[in-house]
């Protein structure tokens, strides 16, 4: 028998808690081993590990704890996305913090030409966005409300109150009483789905 069970949202449901001790043990390499097997439970391990240490980082950066928790999200989410092929020693924190270096000073950037007035064309053009509002924005608003409708409801509802409601990732955490690591789970997970059913998207017929 497996150690774990597949949901039907497609990754693997949370183990024992007598299990969880060795997610405490593992390695960042056997973590992102796992993670990319779809086990949530070795993302939120990670998440935990380097989400305070990260946020400072960026901090110290822009001088904003808002902005570095932002960047926090996104350099987590880029995890999920394209995990890095190689660790050095095993340890998952020079790409990490390698990611959250280049994200805080492109954010350091925009924020300069916000104050300033500069280049304010490319900083626009340049927004951040998050995937679905980047999905919504190349395709039609419509057909992607639609895709939203057909997700599993643990899906659905993280995108709603992230793109509809606006609500940080730490907000959906409480709001659905789950972990802030699973929540950016499930919003990549909604992204890849929409992003396949567009593909092939047929409307309901009536």
């Amino acid at each position: 028998m497996s150690l774990h069970e597949m949901s039907p949202a497609g990754f693997i449901a949370a183990p024992a808690a007598s299990q969880t001790g060795r997610y405490a043990e593992a390695s960042d390499r056997t973590l992102v081993t796992w993670m990319c097997d779809g086990d949530t439970t070795a993302f939120e391990e990670i998440f935990r590990r380097y989400e305070t240490r990260i946020v400072a980082y960026a901090a110290r950066y822009i001088n904003s704890t808002d902005l570095a928790k932002d960047i926090c999200q996104e350099v987590f989410l880029k995890l999920i996305a394209k995990p890095p092929s190689t660790l050095i020693y095993d340890n998952l924190s020079p790409w990490l913090f390698r990611v959250t270096r280049n994200l805080a000073i492109d954010k350091r950037r925009r924020r300069k030409f916000e104050i300033t007035g500069e280049d304010v064309g490319m900083m626009e053009a340049r927004e951040d966005r998050t995937p679905l509002k980047t999905l919504t924005a190349s395709n039609d608003a419509a057909v992607v409300r639609d895709l939203v409708n057909r997700l599993p409801d643990e899906l659905r509802e993280v995108v709603e109150l992230r793109i509809d409601g606006g609500v940080s990732f730490k907000d959906i955490a409480i709001i659905l009483d789950i972990p802030q690591g699973t929540a950016l789970w499930r919003m990549h997970r909604a992204v890849e789905i929409l992003r396949m059913q567009w593909r092939t998207y047929e409307p309901h017929k009536v």
